[in-house]
């Protein structure tokens, strides 16, 4: 890994860029833009949701159509999974690939998975040629912080909302997690990174803040997404279709003696990190499109006390226990993969799994975390930056 302050050493390099409209800039400028004025900018990936975040979860992005100049866009969230990983056409006869994109802090995020497809073809390249581009990280701080939450994703487990080894919530920014990608799966690929403040401000204030994809409106929103993110393999609506996603969720069938129970189980949980308002509401898409639900709004009070990853999965288990005959986890394709149902692909833990299944206690989740985090965290101190 090495380190760039001056962009403009590079000045009038043949660049590819992965970038979406969370790469602006004070100017009023995607950067984007700013690059085509300094590199002589021939490719634009598309990730997942498209350039503008136009496309919800899912949706394949082979149909948007983009006109900048001479420049090519590809597309790395197409309708096949072969699509996610770039041609290598695309990375012939150019001298660095930027990756400027912004994370939410969570492994499930696909934006810096599409990065590491990148990284994995760059290091194919290279063995087989023996050069490859430059990869260039543009590096953007985490808005969630250093705080670490979860275990390693298990292999088996693997997919495109999952790089193995990684934690659920990483700790990391978009320079650092890819770093660690590098490094650890001896990829061996120039990589260097430009230190946050080169293009951005260190700090980002909150009414600044550009939703990188559809379903992160604010800030507050990523601190919950690493748990709540699981109700994706649940028969709940994470809130996809309302103004709060992820912080919003429930279902219709939140009702009666069990509802009141389950109020009460949750208010246990995790006492004055988080507040829940229960609400009824009525998704405009997604899931339970146009039914009633009766949920809650998840409200964190103390960011850096409260356990996203936790109150998700005890919440699920006590779904499981008072909702036996209504609640449920999906079948079918997630993300390109059948093989296994979503919430396996998303907790990507063995033992997670069994804690789900009524096999741990709450006390050996708890040791569980803290063992895992903490053996994260030093595995992880060489990439914080």
């Amino acid at each position: 890994m090495k380190f760039l302050k001056n962009i403009q050493k590079l000045s009038g390099c043949r660049a590819a860029i992965l970038t979406n409209q969370s790469a602006f800039g004070y100017q009023g400028t995607y950067h984007f833009q700013t690059y085509s004025k300094i590199f002589d900018l021939k490719t634009i990936f598309l990730p997942e949701h498209g350039l503008f975040a136009e496309l919800q979860d899912q949706v394949s992005g082979d149909e948007l159509s983009y006109l900048f100049g001479n420049m090519q866009i590809v597309n790395l969230y197409g309708k096949e999974e072969s699509s996610l990983v770039p041609p290598r056409d695309s990375l012939k006869d150019i001298d660095l690939v930027i990756i400027d994109i912004k994370d939410v802090g969570s492994r499930y995020y696909t934006f810096l998975t599409t990065a590491y497809y990148i990284l994995e073809e760059l290091s194919k390249l290279k063995k087989e040629t023996g050069k490859a581009p430059i990869f260039l990280v543009i590096d953007s701080p985490n808005p969630i912080g250093t705080k670490v939450e979860g275990s390693p994703l298990e292999e088996t487990y693997q997919s495109f909302v999952g790089v193995k080894s990684v934690l659920h919530r990483h700790g990391l920014t978009p320079g650092g997690l890819l770093s660690y990608y590098n490094e650890s799966f001896h990829l061996n690929v120039d990589v260097v990174v430009v230190p946050v403040g080169v293009i951005h401000p260190k700090k980002n204030p909150s009414f600044l803040w550009v939703p990188p994809s559809p379903n992160i409106p604010t800030q507050n929103t990523c601190y919950v997404y690493p748990g709540m993110c699981l109700l994706e393999g649940t028969n709940l609506s994470e809130g996809r279709g309302t103004t709060k996603p992820f912080e919003t969720f429930g279902a219709p069938y939140l009702l009666g003696k069990e509802k009141i129970e389950l109020d009460k189980r949750l208010s246990n949980h995790q006492k004055g990190r988080f507040q829940l308002r229960n609400l009824r509401f009525l998704p405009t898409f997604h899931k339970h499109v146009g039914v009633i639900c009766e949920g809650y709004q998840l409200m964190v009070t103390k960011p850096k006390q409260f356990h996203s990853l936790y109150f998700t999965l005890f919440f699920l288990k006590q779904l499981g226990e008072l909702f036996p005959g209504q609640f449920s986890y999906l079948k079918g394709v997630y993300e390109f993969r059948s093989d296994r149902p979503a919430i396996e692909l998303l907790v990507g833990d063995r033992f997670l799994l069994e804690y789900l299944a009524g096999k741990h206690s709450e006390s050996l989740l708890e040791s569980y975390f803290n063992e895992k985090e903490t053996d994260w965290l030093k595995t992880i101190k060489p990439y914080r930056y």
